[in-house]
């Protein structure tokens, strides 16, 4: 992949379609970022199904999915299987209510000031592990509606957890409180100190005293739904520990909890991997030094790359002996990490023009030839779930989907041929985009547009009204669900609905879409799940902010030297991040020659938009 600028596609149709086949991940792809594979992630979800059976399965996204972005992954958890979710502030857990995730979240870790009034306003279940308890009383009472809590019992880690001389208090307050009305005890739960030594003896002592505050909880008459104390390292190691719930962290992102044990032995797919482009190569003379200190030397004459990334963007400054894989190739770190960049040694007989621009792969799927994240951990004294979680908000994250294994981004992946990825900048750009779109667009086509609030759906929509020429005035339907704006010219109708606030599909099909579909071009926001029976066909249209992203380096100007746009934002403050849009197409509709079409125009998209 090169990072440098194209020339305009020219031809017919079917070369500029090659083109954007060509490009078009040069187009989604930042200069460097971590590309998280749900893909992966899903599979990996499926792997732990095959291991736990029919018991929930929580998906831990805290700490913004260990690194990885939390609202697309717990989507992508819940829709592989998943039931539940975990956080570990109540903070963390509004963002994914906000962004329109209702399933059961717990989250355990607070304070003073945490927010408990707002987790029972809006259904998050609250760990209880002592003084917590009389606030989220206060909190339902405020809220008037029972608060869903689960009782901690600390069963040997020595964090946050009851002491088992405390726990029969605890149990009889929470019981009075549930008979009051005032929460309900949803779940009972523990945490093993040492559930990646299956053998340790501490495991046994831990279940053991589980057991025992269970059998407390049994004798005050309470009756929790979920009882769980198992992590990724427990779901592979031991089966007494599953209760009735799991609780999968690591295990979700594809690593290994274990010493000597790798994803792959676990059946499982690492879903981060962490690319940059390289930013310069040159020759060098033998006893040349490289960065601080001087602490390397070349031995010979040679060639140096450098690659943008260092410890502000998360890379352990004290890594050593460790390398990044280019083209498959595995090339040696030299010399100290930088804050914002490291140096690799190519090697005496590397042209330094044919790397600039190339794909730096720092970690990523050992089963492709690139460097494993325990390889960076190794190097860094440290261990697999720092490496990921420290990885900083400055790389953005790229949502891709791998599927196969193997798989990479979307335009490398196996997926390429039903769908392509674009980057667009500001919400100008987006309504540019969504014109461009429009033209290839007739009466019956279904758009399917996902993305959380403020990704710019309704700034898209916008855009493919102007494009199909139709009456000006078009907003986010939330309150009225749908709204019909008729054509100005001889073209169809634009029918944009808001599936927010539905249940289902079959309340979708109460607004009577199927009466307008053949004659309109349908937009059903938040459709996922829901608007798929309009049509065999359709365009399903994922909007996504990257997490980090520069957002200042992003505030630049428009091509005619306006200053940029807000987003249209809903709940959102990150006015200034660009957007990835993902295409992906289903149904007779988009045949070979409507693709073709599609990819042609985007082509030009794509051009116009380097040129500016």
């Amino acid at each position: 992949m090169s990072s440098h600028s194209f020339s305009s596609p020219t031809g017919a149709e079917a070369s500029a379609a090659q083109w954007l086949h060509a490009h078009d991940a040069v187009a989604a792809a930042p200069e460097r970022c971590a590309e998280i594979d749900l893909g992966a992630l899903a599979a990996n979800v499926a792997r732990i199904r095959e291991l736990v059976g029919e018991v929930h399965i929580m998906a831990i996204v805290k700490a913004q999915a260990y690194g990885h972005g939390a609202v697309a992954c717990a989507r992508a958890a819940l829709d592989a299987g998943a039931t539940w979710v975990g956080t570990a502030h109540v903070s963390e857990a509004l963002e994914l209510r906000a962004a329109g995730i209702d399933a059961p979240a717990l989250c355990w870790l607070h304070t003073s000031d945490t927010d408990f009034e707002a987790a029972v306003a809006n259904g998050i279940d609250i760990g209880v592990s002592g003084w917590e308890l009389e606030p989220v009383i206060e909190a339902a009472r405020a809220v008037g509606r029972a608060a869903r809590i689960h009782l901690k019992i600390d069963t040997g880690l020595g964090r946050n957890g009851c002491t088992a001389a405390q726990w029969p208090q605890l149990v009889e307050r929470a019981a009075a409180a549930e008979r009051a009305g005032d929460v309900r005890v949803v779940g009972v739960f523990s945490h093993y100190a040492m559930g990646d030594e299956p053998e340790h003896p501490a495991n046994d002592a831990q279940t053991r005293a589980f057991e025992d505050a269970l059998a407390v909880v049994a004798e005050a008459g309470l009756e929790p739904e979920v009882r769980h104390i198992a992590n990724t390292p427990t779901v592979f190691a031991r089966t007494d520990a599953m209760y009735d719930m799991v609780r999968v962290g690591l295990g979700l992102y594809g690593l290994s909890p274990f010493e000597g044990k790798t994803s792959a032995d676990l059946g499982l797919r690492p879903v981060m991997r962490l690319v940059a482009h390289v930013a310069g190569a040159k020759r060098v003379d033998a006893g040349q030094g490289v960065s601080y200190g001087l602490c390397w030397h070349a031995e010979q004459p040679t060639t140096l790359g450098l690659v943008p990334v260092g410890y502000a963007d998360g890379i352990p400054r004290i890594a050593e002996g460790t390398h990044v894989s280019i083209d498959g190739v595995r090339y040696p770190l030299v010399g100290r990490i930088a804050m914002d960049q490291f140096v690799i040694d190519l090697g005496p007989d590397a042209e330094p023009a044919d790397y600039l621009g190339k794909d730096a792969v720092v970690f990523g799927d050992p089963e492709r030839g690139e460097p494993a994240v325990e390889e960076w951990s190794e190097a860094s004294r440290t261990i697999n779930y720092e490496t990921v979680t420290r990885i900083s908000d400055r790389v953005p994250r790229r949502m891709v989907r791998g599927g196969a294994a193997g798989g990479g981004s979307a335009a490398a992946s196996g997926h390429a041929d039903s769908s392509l990825s674009l980057t667009i900048d500001t919400p100008s750009a987006m309504q540019r985009f969504a014109r461009v779109l429009a033209g290839e667009l007739q009466a019956g086509d279904v758009l399917i547009l996902t993305g959380e609030l403020g990704a710019g759906k309704t700034t898209f929509t916008q855009g493919l009204g102007e494009g199909l020429g139709v009456r000006e005035g078009i907003t986010s339907p939330t309150f009225v669900l749908s709204r019909i704006h008729p054509s100005l010219t001889d073209g169809p109708a634009l029918v944009h609905v808001d599936a927010y606030r539905l249940g289902s599909a079959d309340e979708l099909e109460d607004l009577d879409l199927i009466d307008t579909v053949d004659e309109s071009v349908t937009v059903v926001e938040w459709g996922r799940d829901r608007a798929e029976g309009l049509s065999e066909s359709r365009l399903e249209i994922t909007l996504e902010r990257p997490i980090g992203g520069g957002a200042a380096e992003q505030a630049t100007a428009e091509p005619n030297g306006d200053a940029p746009a807000p987003w249209e934002i809903e709940d959102e403050e990150d006015a200034a991040a660009p957007r990835i849009v993902t295409l992906c197409w289903v149904g007779p509709r988009w045949n070979d020659a409507a693709v073709a079409g599609l990819r042609a125009a985007l082509a030009g998209f794509v051009d116009a938009k380097q040129e500016g």
